[in-house]
Parts: structure tokens; sequence; C-alpha cells
């Protein structure tokens, strides 16, 4: 008689509980849910660069290293954030602008700049020999990339501005997880990107 009472008892015992613990940490995760919810909101009204919606994921491109000469998959991009340059196919005095204000967003990041990469990705009709020895001299400790033009064409042909990307390059954002998801006009002020960045970084649990 005893065990058979006991049961019910129990179980309401286990209800009793799991209501008190609802009541309270109920509150806690739906203020916390919200926070993340508002905080995303806020940058997608606020950010300077074009939002890519939805995200393209670079996980199955095939990379060619300028300086190694070998390929590489994008599962060397995983888990960093990548600043992206996009080259036209000649370098005027914008990709050298770009190419500098790369190293200075990255540099003003502080604590946070291990978190940032910076790529450069060879347009398909770019002079190698000169953009390697320039960037190799200049910036060495930028990766360089090139992509076979038809990979190049299904990874960028519908999100980006085609004649920007000839006359001046663009510039993108890539994630921890391989997606390209932000987009930028090749002469957006340094501080815009800057402000876009350093908001990701603080949004983001990753990389």
């Amino acid at each position: 008689m005893n065990t058979k009472s006991s049961q019910p008892k129990s179980k309401h015992n286990k209800i009793i509980l799991f209501l008190f613990l609802a009541v309270l940490i109920g509150p806690f995760l739906f203020a916390y849910v919200l926070v993340q919810k508002s905080q995303n909101h806020q940058f997608r009204t606020s950010n300077h660069g074009d939002l890519i919606t939805p995200v393209r994921s670079v996980a199955k491109t095939t990379f060619y290293d300028l300086e190694k000469k070998e390929k590489f998959s994008a599962k060397k991009l995983a888990g960093k954030w990548w600043l992206v340059y996009v080259s036209p196919p000649k370098c005027q005095q914008t990709c050298h602008d770009v190419l500098y204000n790369m190293r200075q967003i990255r540099t003003a990041l502080g604590k946070d700049s291990p978190r940032l990469e910076r790529l450069f990705i060879a347009h398909p009709d770019c002079h190698l020999s000169v953009c390697e020895t320039y960037l190799s001299e200049s910036y060495p400790d930028m990766h360089r990339a090139q992509i076979k033009p038809r990979d190049f064409d299904i990874l960028f042909g519908n999100i980006s501005n085609f004649s920007e990307r000839e006359s001046i390059g663009e510039i993108f954002i890539i994630d921890p997880k391989g997606n390209i998801m932000m987009h930028y006009s090749a002469d957006m002020e340094a501080k815009a990107i800057l402000s876009d960045m350093k908001r990701l970084l603080k949004i983001s649990k990753i990389g």
C-alpha cells in the first residue's frame, strides 16, 4: 500500500520542481533570446555593407595559393573571419588603398585582431606576376589566392557588382563557417568596414 501511494506523490513532486525551475529560469532565458534578436536586428539595420542573403558558401571552392604555388580547400579558411579583396583585372591606385586599409582595419581591432585574416583573390585576368611581386613585397602576411574562372563566376557572379568588380574590385567578409555574408564597394571608407567588423566580432560567439 505504501509503495503504490508513494508513486503519485513522487510524480507530483517532480511536476512542482519542474514548474519551480520554469518560473525561476524562464525570465532569464526569455531575456537572453530577446537580447540576441535585438543585437542581430540592430546589426542588420545599422551595418554599412550589404548583407548577402542567403549567404554564399565557399565550401566547394578550390583555391590556388599564389605564394606556395599549390591548391588548398576552403577548409583552410574555417574558424576565422576573413576580410577579402577581390581584385579587378588591372590594379590601379584603388587597389593599393584597399590593401593598405585592410591592414589598418585588422590592426585597429586590437586584441580581436587574431580573429580576422586578410585574403587577396586575384581576378582570373589579373597579371599574376605583377600582383604577386607587389603583394609579397608590401603585404607578405596577407594570404593570396586565385580561383578558376568558372568557380570565380559561380562564387561571385550574382552577389557582386560587375562594373565595380572589373574597375576597382570588391570587398567581402567571410564568416568562420565559410560563408560570404557581407559585401562592400572597394571605395567604401575603412572606418565604416571597421565599424561593421567590430560589431560582428562582438555579436559572434565563433571565430
